[in-house]
């Protein structure tokens, strides 16, 4: 089940909404309780039996996370405690090993076959669980907070169950903390702004998704699908561009979403994406981009290996690391790890002095970033690093001066426009033109939010006839 579509819009989240609003506001149990329950259907719905893996998950890390907590003031620890490390170890090893069979042996068994050249192992016939890399991180993220003393474990399994499986980040993320959200499951409250602001901010995010990154994959998908010699270099550059665009909003009109959905039940989520393409360094780009995995791997991996504080080289080599691990999770193909690795080498060499000359100038730095970006998500569509390097070779050639040869319609370069408009950050501009008008006026601030949530609602409108009558309604990250 996919938020944009019409069971979940029309018939899971109005149902689920009902109830618990109607349900008692003091008793955050039975809220909780119930939360459990209609993620559970949620999960069901589309994978079945793959629910009783997330539970093996989730039970695993739940009933080891005591033993590893760091008690300093108890000296006589328990046979168990005095094997922190080792218990640590283990649940991480069983954890990545479910990943890696699920998400990896296939890639494995491929790159072993090529390694010998020849047919060593046969390839299995593995369904991927839905959400699998996200609910793994919850839930590893907070055994690891545990190990380090950051929180105590958790006492209730119904408490943690409901973190793990939250319907809203359940498969499409974004990774949340249980440290950052577990005082809210002893006591939260939706108030009339949280409610008006999950609505609005659901609506912005359904309307990211179904309006321009499903319009703008239209083209993004022909591009990718034709042969290279087919292309001309403004099918190329447009094809990038509007991969680009459609990767962007769909994922952060997900996660928006998501945020939205956990602001109705009460809950506060932290940003996952912060406008990654006003970015001026490769270093800046993730920062703002997939915030919740970038700040994963560097607490719970770059941070452990040393950070950087063992010298420039090592430093390199911890970010090098980081990078081909994040584009590893991202899928199993060789197009993925050369999609990390390339942000970790430019992120090492502005380590190195690069970034003394980005800050230079304004203009250079933002140019260097979105040709990064760009090259990127080439290398991160491609189904083969061939296809990406004949790609990229023909989009940078300078002698491939051939017109275009696929046509784009009108509602497209529409979506393209809009979509590029509003890749830029305008809030700052927004704030001090509603400031300025309310200095005239004080009815301002109540037109702002009133107008603002009328729009929210027609976006809503439109994204739902668009769902109703279109049959292409994919979801990016739903296969990572």
């Amino acid at each position: 089940m996919v938020f944009s579509s019409v069971i979940f819009l029309f018939l899971f989240l109005p149902f689920v909404l009902l109830g618990y609003y109607l349900l008692s506001r003091k008793n955050i149990q039975i809220k909780n309780t119930y939360l459990l329950l209609a993620s559970s259907i949620f999960y069901y719905f589309g994978e079945q039996n793959s629910i009783f893996i997330m539970m093996f998950v989730i039970a695993l890390n739940f009933y080891i996370a005591p033993y590893l907590y760091p008690d300093y003031s108890n000296d006589k620890k328990t046979f168990l405690q005095k094997y922190r490390l080792g218990l640590l170890s283990a649940c991480v090893v069983i954890c990545i090993g479910l990943l890696w069979y699920f998400k990896y042996l296939n890639f494995s068994i491929e790159l072993l076959n090529a390694l010998f050249h020849k047919q060593l192992f046969e390839f299995k016939d593995i369904v991927l669980p839905l959400g699998i890399s996200f609910y793994t991180f919850h839930a590893l993220s907070y055994t690891f907070d545990v190990y380090y003393g950051r929180m105590l474990p958790e006492k209730s399994l119904l408490r943690f169950m409901t973190y793990v499986m939250m319907f809203p980040q359940l498969v499409a993320g974004p990774i949340v903390r249980y440290i950052d959200i577990k005082k809210q499951f002893y006591h939260r409250c939706v108030t009339q702004a949280g409610l008006y602001n999950g609505i609005r901010r659901f609506c912005y995010g359904l309307s990211k998704k179904v309006l321009l990154a499903n319009t703008v994959s239209i083209y993004a998908d022909k591009i990718f699908s034709a042969p290279i010699e087919q292309l001309g270099l403004l099918d190329l550059w447009l094809g990038a561009i509007a991969y680009a665009l459609q990767i962007y909003f769909d994922f952060s009109g997900y996660s928006d979403m998501a945020i939205g959905l956990a602001m109705m039940f009460g809950f506060r989520y932290k940003e996952n994406f912060n406008y990654p393409y006003i970015a001026k360094s490769a270093s800046e780009f993730w920062r703002r981009w997939h915030i919740s995995l970038s700040t994963w791997l560097r607490d719970y991996v770059y941070i452990p290996l040393g950070g950087n504080k063992l010298g420039t080289y090592k430093k390199i080599k911890n970010v090098l690391i980081v990078f081909i691990l994040s584009g590893l999770w991202h899928g199993a193909n060789s197009t993925f790890v050369c999609w990390g690795a390339l942000y970790g080498i430019f992120i090492a060499l502005e380590t190195l002095g690069l970034r003394n000359l980005l800050k230079k100038s304004n203009t250079l730095s933002h140019i260097y970033l979105i040709l990064i970006a760009l090259t990127g998500w080439v290398i991160f569509r491609s189904d083969t690093m061939n296809y990406a390097c004949e790609y990229l070779i023909k989009m940078y050639s300078l002698t491939a001066i051939d017109v275009n040869t696929i046509p784009m319609e009108n509602n497209i370069v529409f979506a393209m426009v809009i979509g590029l408009i509003f890749c830029y950050d305008w809030r700052p501009h927004y704030k001090r033109i509603v400031i300025r008008a309310s200095n005239l006026s004080h009815r301002v601030f109540y037109i702002e939010k009133l107008s603002g949530f009328i729009i929210s609602v027609l976006l809503f409108v439109i994204s739902a006839m668009s769902i109703v009558s279109s049959s292409h309604n994919p979801f990016i990250y739903f296969r990572f």
